[in-house]
């Protein structure tokens, strides 16, 4: 008995899958087309997508708190005695983390001895007070490269099997030299450190993509109590770039991603990019891609309409 299926949407999963091995976890495929055997295969690709993304969700409480953006993140499941049971790599430039190599042994022994005690004290306190959400910093051996980043636990869903959540982190700021002995160099070392701290820190929510908390500048510089013109000139020496700017590309370049991969609806996007209103959604999206946002989808989506 032959079973036939469509070639678009067969080839649909194919992409789906390669979008996923590379850390494209918002994609969903519509399993019910056709009631055949090839929905199971659709609907399981759902399932684990929708496992993945759970699991990559959990790494907003591990931003750090200055400006630092993931270049690797990892989750590991262990044992209550510290085991490690799987490993899920989930975005990475290099497979470092081989789950293969470390299955069944000690969490503990990847870990530097310096970060030793560190590790075990919060791992004890998450046993004993799970509800209780910390992240810390850890430097992790493996294979003789040292790897820093930023750790936590929790417990996945409703069960209770226990990830603990590595970040590898990169700082935003100090990757974007500026030329020593040059006026904006010598600019920016006379902004002072709080106020640099905090202008690092703004540019970290932004490039963490909460966008749907509508923040305007008055609100941030009341949040973080910086002078409002201290902080534009600040902002525009460190990145090269007005804060207006910068936050419109971002959250234009997130809606794309939304409208790209997801199913949410085209005033959900808006909103969820810090649009106040539609309207200014579709004018500045418009402006920055010369297609509406319905336009942009239909000639772009890679995700949820496979026929």
């Amino acid at each position: 008995m032959s079973i036939k299926i469509n070639k678009e949407r067969f080839q649909a999963f194919l992409e789906a899958l390669d979008d996923l091995a590379k850390g494209n976890y918002t994609k969903r495929l519509s399993s019910n087309i056709e009631n055949d055997c090839f929905s199971n295969a659709e609907t399981v690709f759902n399932i684990l997508a929708e496992e993945y993304e759970n699991k990559f969700k959990y790494f907003i409480t591990l931003q750090p708190t200055l400006g630092y953006e993931y270049i690797t993140s990892c989750i590991i499941k262990i044992s209550p005695e510290g085991r490690i049971l799987d490993m899920s790599l989930i975005k990475a430039k290099d497979n470092i983390l081989d789950k293969i190599d470390f299955i069944d042994n000690y969490l503990l022994d990847l870990v530097s001895e310096q970060d030793q005690e560190k590790w075990l004290k919060n791992f004890l306190i998450f046993l004993q007070t799970p509800t209780k959400r910390t992240s810390f910093s850890l430097e992790l051996l493996i294979k003789g490269e040292s790897i820093k980043g930023y750790c936590g636990f929790h417990y996945m869903g409703q069960s209770r099997e226990i990830w603990m959540s590595f970040a590898i982190v990169n700082p935003i700021f100090e990757t974007e030299k500026i030329e020593e002995n040059t006026p904006d160099y010598t600019k920016i070392r006379e902004i002072k450190f709080s106020d640099k701290q905090k202008i690092q820190q703004i540019h970290a929510i932004l490039c963490n993509k909460e966008y749907d908390r509508i923040y305007t500048i008055d609100e941030l510089i009341e949040q973080f109590q910086i002078n409002k013109n201290v902080f534009q000139k600040g902002f525009k020496l460190m990145y090269n770039q007005t804060f207006y700017s910068f936050y419109l590309e971002q959250r234009i370049k997130y809606a794309k991603q939304l409208l790209i991969y997801s199913n949410l609806s085209i005033n959900n996007i808006a909103h969820k990019c810090g649009f106040t209103d539609y309207s200014n959604f579709f004018r500045n999206f418009q402006k920055a891609t010369n297609h509406n946002p319905a336009e942009f989808r239909k000639k772009y989506s890679k995700g949820l309409n496979t026929e």
